[in-house]
């Protein structure tokens, strides 16, 4: 058995995930003479690897899913920050909490920016058109976060650098996520005119620097059409031709994803040197512990996912699986649990050191496609997507525990996750509720596919705050502070909190993020 508490050796490949597509630090007396403000010039395809392991590990994932998680109630948080945020002090509204993850957002735009610019007409790299288009969806991808998370938030005058390599706007400004959102479909329609070109510029082909695609126009061309469906469905609530998008929506998806081999994912955690964020947090931290929320649901829906999880034995060594029925009585309550290690049960995601982060899902696209056919009437269309979705979920998922066994278990959790399972339990549970309201089913059903190591809660937490703009209350959740307390936005980065002047003003004292939503979710900001 290995020993599981704070391992050095992944301790030390989560530090170094961060470094995965940089060099390591050179000898610090080959650095005396450089000049740091005018750094040596770098082709974009050795840019664009750093943003997208930056995406994956602090966009997508990291912060931004580990709170999302706790607050759509996939985890509960047990311990330090985590536990406030639970318990919604402090850590909801401080400028502190997304402070990580906001500044990665920002240098993955101005990282990406930069890309864009060498690659573009003019530029040092002009014709290297699929590589702009690669910077471009990741632009769009970081941006999109951004705004998402954040509301109006400073883009255009970010990121932009002066010929000595300074920023050229020292205080840029705040712009509405209604503007921010044309931004973000101009860049990926941009990008899909651009992934059909070549890379026929001085620097070549970006090839095996993608850490994604492989240099694939083809399959970036997907992911731009898929994220194009997230986001128009996002905009649901304040759609001027609500059908019409839904439409839109549909046709995106048939030019998107056709399998689990297409999606858009960050597979290079090795467990060595690099970690899936989720196993990260929960090694180092301990922070998290099994949802009593999120069990309910799997206990009363009968669903085979609730055999996933386990409890600690002497004091944090290893995880011993326990039965649903176990995981229900000892899962830790949602708002008020104690503050502890080591005690609650844990999902064996937690440790699925070698999980992949999904940037876009090919279960997502077809949550989406059933969720657009359900709401246009079209409900055997919308239950035929349904059905695959759950069982490429279910898959998903199993990957997932799979790792987090090899890594932590002293013995296997039963549980099965078959693609007969998968269809089993839609015959016996799921078949009923959609009969009784199939586009609040869908929406449960994309719910629980989403809760794990994949990075997903984040879209959760998008879902979630759509679904209360339309009057939509599918998903129960059951923090009693949700009355008064239910973030509807995270708070901004304390960095641009303490030196932006326009920042400083839209955060206030942060307690905005219970009564403002989002533009799309029907707020002004």
């Amino acid at each position: 058995m290995k020993n599981r508490i704070i391992n050095k050796k992944y301790f030390a490949g989560l530090l170094s995930l961060t470094l995965i597509a940089s060099s390591c630090s050179d000898d610090a007396l080959d650095r005396v003479n450089r000049n740091r403000n005018n750094p040596e010039d770098v082709y974009a395809k050795f840019i664009l690897p750093d943003v997208m392991t930056a995406t994956a590990f602090s966009v997508a994932a990291g912060d931004n899913s580990l709170y999302s998680s706790i607050y759509v109630e996939h985890e509960a948080g047990v311990h330090n920050q985590t536990f406030n945020a639970e318990t919604r002090t402090g850590e909801p509204t401080l400028a502190t909490t997304n402070n990580n993850a906001w500044n990665a957002i920002y240098q993955n735009i101005k990282s990406a920016k930069f890309a864009i610019q060498k690659t573009s007409e003019g530029g040092i790299e002009a014709g290297n058109a699929v590589t702009n288009g690669i910077a471009k969806v990741l632009l769009a991808y970081n941006l999109a976060v951004a705004t998402d998370l954040f509301g109006d938030t400073p883009y255009s005058e970010t990121g932009i650098m002066t010929p000595d390599g300074l920023p050229m706007y020292m205080q840029p400004k705040i712009e509405k996520q209604s503007d921010l959102y044309v931004e973000v479909n101009k860049l990926l329609d941009e990008a899909i005119a651009g992934l059909a070109g070549s890379d026929a510029g001085v620097s070549g082909a970006i090839g095996a620097q993608d850490l994604i695609y492989g240099g694939s126009k083809t399959a970036w061309t997907k992911a731009a059409y898929g994220l194009k469906a997230r986001y128009l469905m996002h905009t649901l609530r304040i759609s001027a031709n609500r059908n019409g998008d839904l439409a839109d929506i549909l046709e995106y998806i048939d030019n998107s994803f056709t399998s689990t081999e297409e999606e858009m994912k960050f597979a290079h955690y090795n467990g060595v040197s690099a970690v899936n964020p989720l196993f990260g947090y929960s090694n180092a931290r301990d922070g998290i512990g099994a949802s009593k929320s999120l069990v309910t649901k799997f206990s009363e829906f009968k669903d085979p996912r609730g055999g996933q999880f386990g409890l600690w034995n002497a004091r944090g060594s290893a995880v011993d699986p326990i039965s649903l029925a176990k995981a229900l009585e000892e899962a830790a309550p949602n708002g008020s649990p104690d503050q502890v290690q080591y005690t609650y049960p844990i999902s064996f995601t937690g440790y699925a050191y070698t999980a992949p982060t999904m940037l876009l899902s090919y279960h997502e696209l077809l949550f989406l496609k059933a969720e657009a056919l359900a709401r246009l009437g079209k409900t055997v269309e919308a239950k035929t997507a349904l059905d695959e979705a759950i069982v490429v979920a279910f898959a998903n998922l199993e990957r997932s525990v799979n790792a987090g066994v090899e890594y932590i278990a002293s013995a296997a959790p039963d549980i099965d996750l078959s693609e007969a399972s998968a269809k089993a339990y839609i015959k016996s549970s799921v078949d009923a509720r959609f009969k009784e309201n199939a586009l609040k089913e869908i929406m449960v059903q994309k719910y629980l596919a989403f809760a794990g190591a994949s990075g997903e809660s984040t879209e959760t937490f998008n879902d979630i705050r759509r679904m209360k703009a339309l009057g939509e209350d599918f998903i129960v959740l059951a923090n009693p502070l949700n009355a008064t307390q239910f973030p509807l936005r995270f708070p901004y980065g304390n960095s641009d909190v303490s030196a932006n002047q326009a920042v400083k003003a839209a955060y206030g004292n942060g307690q905005y993020v219970y009564s403002e939503p989002v533009w799309w979710a029907g707020g002004t900001r």
